[in-house]
């Protein structure tokens, strides 16, 4: 299978491949997120709050490239970009017309965390603000900045009221913020600026403002206060994607622990918004998961839920379960080529999805399991509904049913059966003076425990590197 990665980078191709087959599920949420932008008419903070991991940056960068469709004046997408966008989200449409019945809106998508190296958040916001709006000037990456200000020469006014040159020498000194600061009105002029600037390219300006939870501490609070204080605009919305968790974590380091930092934050959010949960069940079929009773399959499903893995900790886990155990599973059925018994096979298909999600999501825990100290993450796994009983047929002996009122049985636990594999597996004992243990028709050697450890390492003989 090789060594091939499930996640998608955010680039505007797989951007727009995700919105046209709305790959997990958050198409209608884009959808009534542009509807609420369309509707504001004063001066607006939102923060869109997620886990790290689960698609803030998809997110809004996807709102941007709906709202840039149905802006005339954006030129960056193609007739077939805007196409796809538009057999998606077709309602923003006059039918009569064909016009967009949304206001122009124009977007800007600023890294926070890529520039909190800088002096001052001022200064690299308002430059991302002209090379996104300046879009008939292609800047690379080492780009002209005498060009960017005789382009974009309202922003001079905002910051020297002078010229170009003027703004190049403030910006060579160690405080160029001090000297702007000490310029009068300077609200005005950078009023002044966005006035110039939205009547050529739209009514409003959304300023996206992502990976602030990841900056250094005083960065992003200077930052949040830059904002509050100088972008006082009407017709500017800031929409913030944080994990508020980690957020208000930075805002105490700056403050101290007894700090109210979500006090502190409602100060800058008029609204806070939960970004609903994706569809798994479509991003599983998304990186090549189908509707499959193959045990295997739905132990690693189990196994991201119980652990709430986010997005990118699901694709992570998926990839390193497929694998160790390489070409040992047919996916299509519940086959496994392997001449090492049916206790290795139960081993690769039941357990080691499970120590490889501990193994991820928790060292301690791991470390507790391998060692026969905790046997409930494998409890509350393999006990789940999705799971059938009868695939735990192999741990009954004769005479043994999981089922009441079985004609000629003995009723047992399917969890006494799963603790009896447990701990013929893990638990302390001489491994080189072990007996064999058998569970039911499965017989475990002293040896069993080490396999499955070398499987999990992906160092094993049974690794699939290859393609």
């Amino acid at each position: 299978m090789g060594i091939k990665s499930f996640e998608l980078e955010p680039t505007k191709e797989n951007l727009l491949e995700t919105l046209k087959n709305d790959t997990i599920g958050r198409n209608q949420f884009i959808y009534h997120f542009v509807r609420l932008c369309n509707a504001l008419d004063n001066k607006c903070s939102i923060a869109i709050d997620a886990r790290w991991g689960n698609g803030k940056t998809f997110f809004v960068k996807q709102t941007k490239i709906v709202l840039d469709t149905y802006n005339p004046y954006i030129k960056e997408l193609t007739d077939e970009d805007k196409e796809t966008v538009k057999k998606r989200f077709g309602d923003f449409v006059d039918q009569a017309s064909g016009d967009s019945i949304l206001k122009p809106q124009v977007c800007v998508y600023y890294d926070a965390w890529a520039n909190d190296n800088d002096s001052d958040p001022i200064l690299s916001l308002t430059n991302e603000i002209i090379r996104s709006t300046a879009s008939e000037y292609s800047f690379g990456e080492n780009f002209d900045l005498k060009k960017v200000l005789e382009f974009a020469a309202p922003i001079v006014s905002f910051f020297t009221g002078f010229n170009g040159e003027g703004l190049i020498k403030l910006l060579e000194t160690k405080e160029p913020l001090a000297e702007i600061k000490a310029q009068k009105e300077i609200h005005n002029k950078i009023a002044d600026f966005f006035n110039s600037l939205l009547p050529e390219k739209g009514e409003r300006l959304i300023i996206f403002v992502d990976e602030l939870d990841r900056c250094k501490p005083n960065y992003a609070v200077k930052l949040l206060e830059r904002i509050k204080h100088y972008f006082s605009n009407d017709r500017i919305t800031f929409v913030f994607s944080v994990n508020l968790e980690e957020l208000q974590h930075t805002i105490k380091k700056c403050y101290g622990n007894d700090f109210d930092a979500i006090r502190y934050l409602d100060r800058f959010f008029d609204f806070r918004i939960e970004l609903p949960p994706a569809d798994m069940k479509k991003y599983y079929q998304s990186i090549g998961l189908k509707e499959t009773m193959n045990y295997f399959e739905l132990v690693c499903q189990e196994v991201w839920k119980h652990f709430n893995f986010s997005v990118r900790e699901t694709e992570k886990y998926y990839r390193i379960a497929r694998l160790t155990v390489g070409n040992k599973i047919d996916y299509s059925e519940n086959r496994i080529y392997t001449m090492d018994g049916f206790a290795f096979q139960f081993g690769l298909v039941y357990i080691v999805p499970i120590m490889i999600g501990l193994l991820m999501c928790d060292i301690n825990l791991y470390y507790e399991f391998i060692n026969g100290k905790n046997c409930k993450p494998m409890i509350d796994i393999l006990t789940s509904e999705v799971i059938r009983t009868s695939a735990f047929s192999r741990l009954l002996s004769k005479g043994e049913a999981y089922y009441q009122n079985t004609e000629g049985k003995t009723t047992v636990k399917l969890e006494d059966k799963l603790q009896s594999v447990y701990e013929a597996i893990f638990k302390d004992t001489n491994e080189y003076f072990q007996e064999e243990k058998v569970v039911g028709s499965l017989r475990f050697s002293r040896y069993t425990k080490t396999q499955l450890l070398d499987v999990v390492s992906m160092l094993s003989d049974i690794a699939a590197f290859e393609s």
